[in-house]
């Protein structure tokens, strides 16, 4: 979780995308499709960090408080003895961050919390640890303190913290970056940016992902390129793990397996394939905004596609992130959507009733989702209807809950506001009760409790979307889905600051037993003003029984009559091509010209291997109409096994610029092994070298020469082999793939045995093998350990005649302070990196 200091910083950053102008304030305070109602409030609850509900029947939640209690909650009473009163450091982000019950805590009562320690400071420098601590629950306190982990690295902040039991029975925890992207990217010797795996008594899982034993990782990493995974969760019946990480860019939520890397800190919300990428991601303290090419709103069955202008890719969304369509000049396509589906990074899909058309223009914006990714639950009750059965609730520390609503298939299908108390609170947790209700953890001192509205209230318009010439006015009407129990009052409350269009009448709207469902008329005016631009208002209809802490029921979007605006017309906006053949698309105008337009075609970024070869200038006049022109494209054959991808302009003066993205699929590329071997081997030990290869069709791989016992795999390109004896080995490995020439690489290890160093060429070496070639090597063979004749000193352990008093160990004597200081720099270096383990 980020500091407070640092979450005012973000939220002052310029936009997500460069498409991003103006700001658009947070919707309404209060509660979406659900109640709110206060669970508890106490001063002894100041600057919680976590809750979890004992999995034993008792009723209790456990509350993590930072400054280092876990206070205790039965039957919605406060009891007065903490359950634990750890000393821990509380600077920054530092404290007692999480708790996790043991599997078997109604034998055992075994709980789990993941502490900062007291900071201690060695010669002026201060040393930051946390651990993993285990009590045993006695009669409501915890006894017994065990530290499970010990030396987890730390800091003031991004910590981690994330704790959780996997239904594997281990114990998984997050570590962050410690705010300098320690861990990151592919380092795997630190426990820094990883989610790791120990056993309930903190050994090691022999079958975690990168165990090598007692070489260089760390064998307790799971996954990895995690900026501060502050919590995670299990997901129940597939026992994915969920990890809700702060980010820099995007906070994130991430689906997790074994070994997958999400990429921190090269990558947030932008990872290239063979990273993992977020289901759930949105800028911090921002929103999105993008526009629509001048055609790029088609619907078709039900399904609308939208295409959005220049070359950032929408994908970069997510499926299910909610979006408000607006100023498409065909006015069905406008209201709110949440995306299902990317056809392009270019393009998203929407679920869309209505008749197939065609139109553009306009755009998307999205909301503000808050400022730092905190806790998360499934839920799992039977208090909410059906549909909420397995779905992931998140809290951000802004003051928002969001509901992840997931498919059958363990996809996205939205992600929605039900809480937001940006106003006033900053959330931290979220976690089901065993009544079925959701109870959110505020840092202040409250826990709120969520529970779902009455079956099947709500509110009923007319029209989500409104046009409203300037100087005039539309009607909209208005009812309730059922009578309410108490007279209700409904208002429109206008979210945005445009106060050119306003209600003008019928309101407030006041609904009883009797009237609830005859629909009362709502008048939107818009002012007539001197510019050309479209107004724009977003209105919320609400319930007053509710609001701020109920109902805002539906939104609505009004905007001014738009002028007509040239524009350019595309076929399309992307097409694939195999290497070596052409395409064309087309371009139009969306009017017919008063004089003539230019407009070009040209490559202005990308591969040079895509060439345009026809239709580079286009010239349209009054005559040509509306009439679309061909643009011709040709790409050229190469020698590499990837695909060219270049991206067009398409631009006139004055006019929108457009953009056409042009992919050249290799058709077949010979192998090429990229991998550097490792040329020396210890007798004894395990040689391992992983043979890397490129091609199109991927390349398989073959060991055509190598020493007895040597093994290739030919999925993982893993070289492996035991060496026996001391040798120089020859081997060979051929990549190929049907195409021509092969790949072959050969190379010798050169294997010695363990302990026993090449002494060199340098004088009196010793009396090892090889003992130089310089003066003092003696006459006999290679200053051997029997005494020499040579007129030199000798490495020798025997005086021989010309020694001098310091014997046969003359030749040691003084590479003897090297030699040892070596080793046991070697044990300094080596050993602290086991003592973290």
């Amino acid at each position: 979780m980020r500091s407070v200091p640092s979450l005012v910083v973000l939220a002052c950053l310029a936009a997500f995308t460069a498409q991003a102008q103006t700001s658009i304030p947070p919707p309404s305070s209060g509660a979406y499709g659900v109640e709110v109602a206060k669970f508890i409030e106490a001063d002894a609850l100041q600057e919680a960090s976590g809750l979890v509900w004992a999995p034993d029947g008792s009723n209790r939640l456990f509350v993590v408080l930072k400054g280092g209690k876990v206070r205790v909650i039965q039957n919605g009473a406060l009891l007065p003895t903490p359950f634990i009163d750890e000393v821990v450091a509380t600077g920054g982000e530092q404290g007692l961050q999480s708790l996790a019950f043991d599997p078997d805590f109604a034998t055992n009562r075994y709980v789990y919390v993941f502490a900062s320690q007291p900071n201690i400071t060695v010669n002026g420098i201060v040393r930051y640890i946390a651990q993993i601590v285990r009590f045993r629950d006695s009669g409501g306190v915890g006894i017994g303190r065990t530290v499970i982990v010990d030396n987890i690295p730390s800091s003031m902040n991004h910590n981690g913290g994330g704790l959780a039991f996997g239904p594997d029975g281990f114990l998984y925890f997050g570590v962050g970056d410690l705010g300098t992207s320690e861990g990151g990217n592919d380092d795997l010797t630190l426990m820094a940016s990883k989610l790791l795996r120990v056993r309930k008594d903190g050994t090691v899982p022999t079958d975690n992902p990168f165990y090598d034993d007692w070489r260089s990782n760390n064998d307790l990493i799971w996954a990895r390129g995690f900026r501060n995974p502050f919590r995670i969760r299990f997901q129940p019946g597939t026992g994915k793990l969920w990890a809700n990480v702060a980010g820099e860019a995007a906070e994130q939520i991430f689906s997790v397996g074994p070994a997958d890397h999400a990429g921190w800190w090269q990558y947030e919300n932008n990872q290239p394939a063979g990273y993992l990428s977020p289901l759930v991601a949105y800028s911090p303290g921002q929103w999105e905004q993008y526009g629509f090419t001048a055609t790029g709103a088609v619907r078709k069955n039900g399904v609308a596609t939208f295409t959005v202008n220049g070359t950032y890719p929408v994908s970069s969304l997510r499926k299910g992130k909610k979006v408000h369509l607006r100023d498409v000049r065909d006015p069905s396509f406008n209201g709110v959507g949440f995306i299902t589906g990317f056809p392009t990074p270019l393009s998203f899909t929407v679920a869309q009733p209505g008749p197939d058309a065609v139109s553009g223009g306009g755009g998307l914006k999205t909301d503000p989702m808050g400022d730092a990714v905190v806790g998360g639950a499934f839920y799992t009750g039977s208090r909410f209807p059906s549909e909420y059965q397995g779905d992931y609730f998140f809290a951000d520390f802004d003051g928002s809950v969001f509901r992840v609503d997931l498919g059958a298939d363990g996809s996205v299908n939205k992600v929605d506001l039900v809480v937001n108390y940006s106003d006033w609170e900053s959330f931290t947790d979220v976690a089901v009760g065993p009544d079925g209700a959701l109870y959110v953890l505020s840092f202040g001192n409250t826990i709120y409790r969520v529970t779902p509205l009455p079956v099947g209230q709500g509110v009923i318009v007319s029209t989500r979307d409104l046009v409203v010439p300037e100087g005039g006015s539309q009607t909209l009407m208005v009812s309730l889905a059922m009578p309410p129990t108490t007279p209700t009052s409904v208002a429109l409350v206008r979210r945005e600051e445009d106060s050119d269009i306003r209600v003008s009448a019928g309101q407030p709207m006041l609904f009883n037993a009797t009237n609830w469902s005859v629909p009362q008329f709502v008048t939107l005016s818009a002012a007539q003003d001197a510019d050309y631009d479209i107004d724009h208002a977003t209105f919320f209809v609400t319930l007053d029984q509710g609001f701020p802490e109920g109902v805002p029921g539906v939104e609505i979007h009004a905007r001014t009559q738009e002028d007509e605006v040239q524009a350019l017309k595309l076929s399309t906006t992307s097409f694939d091509l195999d290497e070596g053949m052409g395409g064309t698309f087309t371009v139009g105008l969306t009017y017919v010209p008063t004089s003539p337009v230019t407009v070009t075609v040209a490559r202005t970024s990308g591969s040079a291997d895509v060439t345009v070869t026809g239709g580079a200038s286009l010239t349209f006049t009054s005559e040509d109409g509306t009439a679309a022109k061909t643009v011709t494209v040709a790409t050229a054959r190469d020698t590499d096994s990837e695909d060219d991808v270049a991206l067009l302009t398409v631009s006139s003066p004055g006019l929108t610029s457009r953009v056409v993205t042009v992919i050249a699929r290799d058709v077949a590329g010979a192998p090429a092994i990229t991998s550097a071997p490792l040329t020396t081997a210890t007798v004894g030990t395990p040689y391992t070298y992983t043979v890397a290869a490129l091609g199109q069709p991927t390349p398989s791989l073959t060991l055509l020469q190598g020493p007895q016992g040597m093994n290739l795999d030919p999925v993982s390109g893993r070289l492996s082999w035991t060496p026996a004896t001391e040798a120089t080995v020859t081997v060979s490995v051929r990549a190929s793939n049907g195409q021509t020439p092969d790949a072959v690489q050969t190379f010798q290890i050169q294997v010695r045995s363990a302990g026993v160093p090449d002494a060199g060429t340098g004088a009196d070496a010793g009396s090892a093998v090889d003992a130089g070639s310089q003066t003092d090597a003696g006459t006999n063979t290679d200053g051997g350990s029997g005494a020499d004749a040579g007129a030199s000193q000798d490495g020798g352990t025997v005086t021989g005649p010309k020694e001098d008093d310091s014997g046969g160990c003359s030749a040691g004597a003084t590479a003897l302070p090297g030699v040892l200081g070596g080793w046991l720099l070697a044990g300094l270096l080596w050993r602290p990196r086991r003592a973290r383990r």
